[in-house]
């Protein structure tokens, strides 16, 4: 694993959500959910060999709440979740507001940094 460890799972998850959810000029659709979320289960396998519990809980919490989301229609406040996650992580999303507003609560957050 690398050097910053949760900067690969959050681009796991975040590579799984947009094969899942902002890919419209593909081919293959069908393949997409699969291969979306073939690197979910990478990314939070990767997170479980870290060993951090509170971590997982609210990543799988990041990727019930954007598929909620983008079901309700609500495609921008997923990619700013998402966004958010990504910042948080040490990954290279951009966020303009923590990964909570606008969006609805994950998880009382704990801590600013993983792993506390």
């Amino acid at each position: 694993m690398s050097e910053n460890a949760y900067a690969e799972v959050i681009a796991e998850i975040a590579k799984g959500a947009r094969l899942h959810y902002d890919n419209p000029a593909s081919a293959d659709p069908d393949l997409d959910l699969l291969l979306g979320d073939q690197s979910y289960a990478s990314g939070l396998e990767k997170l479980a060999a870290i060993g951090d519990i509170e971590e997982t809980a609210r990543l799988a919490d990041l990727i019930s709440r954007v598929a909620q989301l983008h079901a309700d229609g609500e495609s921008a406040a997923a990619r700013l979740l998402l966004s958010g996650a990504e910042e948080r992580l040490g990954g290279s999303g951009a966020v303009t507001a923590p990964p909570w507003a606008n969006a609805g609560s994950l998880t009382d957050p704990v801590s600013d940094e993983p792993g506390e």
